[in-house]
């Protein structure tokens, strides 16, 4: 007797997988750009796009090979933050050309674009617009014979003009689908909170963020109040210094007992805020404190750092485009892949004849990362016969649900009416709005078109 169903389980890949939205990030610079030299990095974003250096080596891949920068982890992400003096040089004339480019070459580079923008910088680097010092009330602070202007952050001026340029961006960019994410940054050099500001003003210029970003996810800075009030709106969250645990001692406590983040800050804040659940529908985001290779010459304790990185269900690694210690590369390799989503199918169970119009479809998958994925794609069906293929969307499925651990699927599948007796071959993808594959399921039966072969039914 023949049955009347078959299962197919799967062999589960563990190498690099080049899903989106995930993982390591470049910073002001795109796959394929030169490194920054030693542990240095600079501030400012990207105005100028030479051409991809051509030094590049294979890293294996899922599928087909993967390149990257000799000393660098691949990358789907980038991230660049500009002042606001570049893109307001005239007050009320914004200059958004260097930041589309940014966006042409990452979709280039097969990178999407994480942003924030700042209002300005510390004391060597770009300020608050040169008219906007002029006209409004700032800061002036000497210090070494150097003049350097620091807004009111509580100031009625200050929420409108840079409120306004954060509401052009989103009114230009928020609708586009390479843009990854956008921080909320007002207070301090680079926005990361070094700075003086009431809580009523944070809560509106939070509000000002969530508010003209309807499709990019908001990201707060875990530094005080802000957090707070993010957390309160939904955002997700963002570090600038994770893998600090060794900051320099001081005469009270010796080095090994100093203040630093992952053991004074970032636990206190996240329990402080109620962040400890944000990931479940809004990424986390770790820009390094200095570099990896800092760490290494400090004597951190890797292995702590990724535990930390784990238990925060982090999505992103920012190591600031800077050369990674050889010795510490398969480690950070495995972190980033455990970052964020990592779907696994393990089992399906189809009919082996397709006489109706509908059957059930039963899927087992598995999220083996530490977070969801933030973005919308359907989980759908291909069924080809010959040289023709029809497409079908699993409905109500939604992948962003997909927490780490089990997913189990029992729908309804309506099968394509110009389907014709005879052998039909079945496979499976997670596919965007064009219905082409856009994230790889950690298995090693794939197609070269990006499909995962489910195997032969025949129709009746």
């Amino acid at each position: 007797m023949i049955e009347s169903h078959y299962k197919v389980r799967f062999s589960e890949y563990d190498g690099y997988l080049r899903n989106p939205h995930k993982g390591c990030c470049t910073f002001q610079r795109f796959n394929g750009d030169a490194l920054n030299v030693g542990s240095a990095w600079s501030e400012s974003g990207p105005e100028e796009f030479p051409e991809a250096v051509t030094e590049m080596v294979g890293t294996g891949g899922h599928g087909q090979p993967v390149k990257t920068i000799p000393g660098y982890l691949p990358s789907t992400v980038s991230y660049c933050r500009w002042f606001w003096a570049s893109i307001e040089p005239v007050e009320g004339e914004y200059d958004w050309s260097f930041i589309d480019q940014a966006f042409t070459v990452a979709e280039k580079r097969g990178q999407t674009l994480a942003v924030r923008l700042m209002s300005f910088g510390s004391m060597l680097q770009p300020q608050v617009p040169e008219w906007y010092q002029k006209k409004y009330t700032c800061e002036k602070v000497t210090v070494k014979d150097k003049i350097w202007y620091r807004p009111d952050h509580d100031s009625e001026d200050y929420f409108r003009l840079w409120g306004r340029v954060i509401q052009a961006f989103a009114d230009r960019y928020d609708d586009d689908e390479r843009l990854e994410t956008i921080d909320i940054a007002f207070i301090g050099p680079w926005g990361e909170g070094n700075g003086t500001c009431s809580k009523a003003q944070v809560d509106r210029f939070v509000s000002l963020w969530t508010t003209a970003f309807k499709q990019t996810p908001c990201l707060a800075l875990v530094e005080g109040y802000q957090l707070n009030a993010g957390i309160k709106a939904n955002t997700g969250w963002r570090c600038d210094c994770f893998g600090d645990s060794a900051f320099p001692g001081s005469l009270e406590v010796p080095k090994s007992l100093s203040w630093n983040h992952h053991y004074d800050a970032y636990p206190k804040s996240i329990c402080q805020s109620g962040a400890q659940d944000t990931w479940k529908h809004a990424p986390v985001h770790f820009e390094t404190c200095w570099v990896p290779k800092t760490w290494k010459e400090q004597g951190a304790n890797l292995d702590f750092i990724i535990q930390q990185g784990l238990k925060f269900h982090g999505t992103y690694f920012m190591p600031k485009s800077t050369e990674l210690p050889q010795e510490w590369m398969k480690k950070l390799a495995d972190f980033c892949e455990r970052l964020g989503y990592r779907f696994v199918l393990r089992q399906v169970r189809l009919p082996r004849f397709l006489s109706r119009q509908k059957f059930v479809f039963e899927a087992w998958i598995e999220n083996t990362g530490v977070a969801p994925i933030y973005r919308k794609y359907d989980l759908a069906l291909r069924f080809r016969q010959e040289s023709e293929d029809f497409i079908v969307p699993v409905k109500n499925v939604d992948i962003k649900t997909w927490l780490p651990g089990d997913i189990w699927i029992e729908q309804v599948i309506e099968l394509p009416p110009k389907l014709t007796a005879g052998i039909c071959e079945i496979s499976i993808a997670i596919v965007d709005k064009n219905r082409n594959p856009k994230v790889k399921f950690a298995i090693k039966e794939i197609f070269k078109d990006n499909w995962h072969p489910l195997g032969i039914s025949i129709v009746e």
